[in-house]
């Protein structure tokens, strides 16, 4: 017998199951544990013999169908009693739906150590709160991309518009977007990090009046740029910061998880400073704060993307993630591609390529499929410019090499920025509020 590996062994769980859909009651879960092991929850007692006694035959197939990802033949199956918290495992917001059959749906329910927020739901909204500004994601799968530069040139760009600008750094492992708005010196007392490590013990709203800083950028007297860097000034231990950060937080309510914390900061830091505009610098990769910046914060993404072989292997494994994400309509409209670097040379073949690469990624995973043309669902024509798979263009010059406008300010022309980010501002121009008529 060939063995089963855990590409396979999800897939013959829920052929499985839906072979023997009849003699399951409810809607039955499939669980995966840390080790990738499955079993299946089943929302009923271990006491009703009869159910457990018609088990044993998808017991045995299902043993042998997962081979080394099943778990012992005496968990297979977990009952009611079974569960330390059954309305966790049959009501959790975390449930995937994975395949409905006869009038039921099959659930996946991951128990992950990291990369769990790629799946999970947007986050509740402070309700009270009834200006929230709009917020922006600048994410990209690797480093290099133009991400942090042109999250900056934007933010110093909308000041200038008289926008109240709030930058918030969320590289933890690689900060960066805030050494170019502040120079060292005038970095706020106290960082992200700090606000994680300081409110798990509550003293998180301590922190906050001295947790945003202002960029001294010139032309922004009628605008603002608060920046919260990663780590506050004269650090000495940030390395032992950062590695508290991602915990999740008990509280006498129960357990705060550390996206719903995220949210928490990011919330007090908007009604305190009152911006008109947010933009969060993620970290770059597959990471959980890139899950939650993308996905949760109900935030516009910006996805940038080079065209390489990585860019498109790592970017499938995400759509591919996503095509079964319970909530995906929720948040697939706010992401928008973006091609970063573009270089002069053949510039149009770059960016007819990365356009085409996109749409096939977009076709074959979020896009929907549809033979009712008056009702196409969510797609789009591939020379529609207004689809997300159509790049937003920044047109990379060998001048922004070493972008660092606090401390050479004028070693960048206005006019070298506006002929670089012209598109990109042209573009986000219908996503932001009303300009502020400010004197």
């Amino acid at each position: 017998m060939p063995q089963i590996l855990f590409n396979d062994a999800l897939k013959h769980a829920i052929e499985q199951v839906c072979t023997h859909i009849k003699l399951l009651p409810g809607q039955p879960v499939i669980v995966r544990d840390l080790r990738g092991r499955i079993c299946i929850a089943l929302d009923a007692s271990e006491e009703d013999e009869s159910l457990r006694q018609s088990l044993s035959p998808l017991a045995e197939s299902l043993s042998l169908a997962l081979g080394a990802f099943a778990c012992p033949k005496k968990h297979l199956f977990m009952f009611q009693e079974d569960l330390p918290d059954p309305d966790f495992f049959f009501q959790s917001n975390e449930l995937i739906p994975v395949r409905k059959i006869e009038g039921k749906t099959i659930y996946l329910l991951e128990r992950q150590v990291t990369g769990q927020d790629w799946m999970l739901p947007l986050l509740e909204q402070d309700t009270s709160f009834t200006d929230r500004p709009p917020r922006f994601t600048f994410f990209g799968l690797k480093g290099g991309v133009g991400r942090s530069t042109a999250l900056a040139v934007w933010a110093w760009h909308l000041a200038r518009k008289k926008y109240k600008v709030l930058v918030v750094d969320l590289d933890l492992e690689s900060p960066g977007v805030s050494s170019m708005l502040l120079p060292h010196d005038r970095l706020p007392r106290f960082g992200v990090v700090d606000w994680f490590v300081e409110s798990a013990v509550n003293q998180g709203t301590y922190l906050l009046p001295q947790m945003v800083a202002s960029s001294t950028l010139p032309g922004t007297n009628e605008g603002w740029i608060g920046v919260v860097s990663a780590h506050g000034s004269g650090e000495t231990d940030y390395l032992a910061k950062l590695s508290r950060c991602y915990q999740s937080q008990s509280s006498d309510s129960g357990v705060i998880p550390w996206a719903e914390r995220l949210a928490l900061m990011l919330t007090s830091l908007e009604q305190q400073e009152r911006p008109d505009v947010v933009l969060l610098d993620s970290r770059a990769g597959l990471h959980d704060i890139s899950a939650v910046t993308i996905t949760r914060l109900d935030a516009t993404a910006f996805l940038f993307a080079i065209n390489t072989p990585q860019t498109w292997m790592g970017y499938r494994h995400l759509f591919e993630h996503w095509k079964r994400h319970p909530q995906l309509s929720k948040f697939r409209d706010r992401l928008q591609l973006v091609a970063g670097m573009i270089p002069d040379l053949e510039a149009d073949l770059y960016l007819n390529e990365l356009r085409d690469d996109f749409f096939n990624l977009f076709s074959t995973t979020l896009y929907e499929k549809s033979s009712n043309e008056s009702d196409p669902g969510y797609n789009f024509d591939f020379n529609d410019d207004a689809a997300p798979h159509t790049p937003w263009n920044i047109r990379w010059q060998i001048s922004l090499q070493g972008f660092d406008p606090v401390n050479k300010p004028t070693r960048v022309a206005q006019s070298i920025l506006d002929a670089a980010f012209s598109e990109f501002f042209e573009r986000t121009e219908s996503l932001l509020p009303p300009r502020p008529s400010r004197s």
